[in-house]
């Protein structure tokens, strides 16, 4: 299986893809597919795209660099690990306007699939995630991944150990989140039409609340990576 990390930069995507590789799943390959940063990977995608190389040939300043980059790495297979029997787990690029409103995300996802299964985590920072507001946006974006991709998508708050988790546990229930957004200095009527487009679309569980830090919720994250591809797995 491939579990992809992705989500914005400073969510500790790196961090958790390194936890997952190293203390929870068994048997597993980490790769790198940030072009930008080196990190202590089983498999870097700097050893054949590197973002300066490319600035310097084509004239790139950074953003551009990184989209270049990840059209070249769509249209590779160098980097791919198709051992069915390991996790590949795969640290993305900051930058989720890759997988929001490129192609590039989902090529490579397609790409993947040719060889084994799919899923992606999605990982926000807590800070993130304490408003009716943030929270509800935070699902939004989670649930135009989904679309996006045509994959399951798994959403992982992050750095839960640097705040009230209640503040954040309180909003999966849909009546107490209705009645925040009640009160809510909101466009009342755009948050509600969210909440049901968010229920319409295929997120198969509510978030999980990790934390790459303390390590509180990363068994239940694998648990639910692989109960996401059972048909019998009730993840409500």
């Amino acid at each position: 299986m491939y579990v992809i990390v992705i989500g914005p930069a400073g969510a500790g995507k790196t961090s958790i893809a390194k936890k997952i590789s190293d203390e929870i799943a068994n048997n597993s390959i980490l790769v790198n597919l940030d072009p930008a940063t080196k990190i202590d990977a089983d498999i870097d995608i700097r050893k054949w795209v590197k973002i300066e190389e490319l600035q310097e040939k084509y004239g790139l300043g950074i953003n551009g660099a990184l989209l270049k980059s990840m059209e070249i790495i769509a249209g590779m297979n160098e980097w791919i690990v198709k051992d069915k029997d390991k996790i590949k787990v795969i640290d993305t690029p900051g930058q989720l306007e890759i997988f929001l409103y490129h192609d590039y995300g989902k090529k490579i996802i397609e790409k993947l699939q040719e060889y084994d299964a799919v899923t992606v985590i999605f990982v926000v920072d807590a800070y993130e995630a304490i408003s009716p507001e943030n929270y509800i946006a935070m699902l939004a974006q989670n649930a135009i991944i989904n679309l996006r991709l045509s994959i399951s998508s798994i959403t992982a708050i992050n750095k839960i150990d640097l705040v009230d988790k209640n503040n954040i546990s309180k909003f999966f229930d849909r009546k107490y989140l209705e009645k925040e957004i009640e009160n809510a200095d909101t466009l009342l009527s755009l948050a509600k039409g969210l909440l049901d487009y968010i229920e319409y679309t295929t997120i198969y569980t509510r978030p999980l609340l990790i934390s790459a830090k303390t390590g509180e919720g990363l068994n239940e994250l694998y648990d639910v990576i692989h109960e996401i591809h059972c048909t019998c797995g009730d993840l409500s």
